[in-house]
């Protein structure tokens, strides 16, 4: 293994934990949805299945009604995709 292999790889741990970091810290739920949307899309939503749970379950028990379309269509279908159950 060479010392760019080394390097690379703290980098690619470097970068998760920033990630984990930016889905923990962030306190607005279109925010985070947005995240988790956007690390799905990537194909790299299995590094942070855990951080991506607590999310989901902090937006599936946060029942406030919202008239914003985009909001409850992005918790719609991330609920959805995610196993919970989400009244039409």
């Amino acid at each position: 293994r060479s010392r760019q292999d080394d390097h690379g790889s703290e980098n690619i741990e470097e970068i998760k934990q920033n990630v984990r970091q930016v889905l923990e810290g962030r306190d607005e739920p279109v925010a985070q949805m947005e995240l988790v949307d956007d690390l799905q899309r990537l194909g790299v939503s299995y590094h942070f299945e855990k951080e991506i749970k607590l999310v989901m379950d902090c937006i599936f028990e946060d029942r406030k009604e919202c008239e914003d379309l985009y909001f409850v269509a992005l918790r719609f279908r991330l609920l959805r995709q995610h196993g919970y159950h989400a009244s039409p």
